[in-house]
């Protein structure tokens, strides 16, 4: 659902050069373009290799998530958010904290 190869083709909705500047206080900085093609790349290898593959639809609502079937941008950008609000840096890879996002209070 949220690491399928069927979606690699589509445009980054993001159009900073870095992870961006706050809107406003408080805000997310939006990911680059070649932030959130990274963050997809390890998203899919990470899945498998972690092993959070088999739990995308119990972080799908921990971050917020509420389409059924989201696309993997909105996975990633979630995920920065998600990622900014608890004190890690803004990547949008869900890589060894995936528990950490199971278990933490929002």
């Amino acid at each position: 659902m949220y690491i399928s190869n069927t979606q690699t083709n589509r445009q980054a909705r993001s159009t900073s050069t870095a992870l961006g500047t706050p809107a406003e206080p408080g805000a997310v900085p939006a990911l680059s373009a070649d932030a959130l093609k990274k963050a997809i790349t390890l998203n899919r290898v990470y899945a498998r290799t972690i092993g959070w593959g088999n739990y995308t639809g119990q972080i799908a609502i921990r971050l917020g998530i509420t389409a059924k079937n989201p696309d993997i941008w909105s996975f990633v950008q979630a995920l920065a958010k998600w990622q900014a609000r608890n004190g890690i840096m803004p990547t949008g890879v869900l890589g060894g904290e995936w528990y950490d996002l199971l278990t933490r209070n929002r």
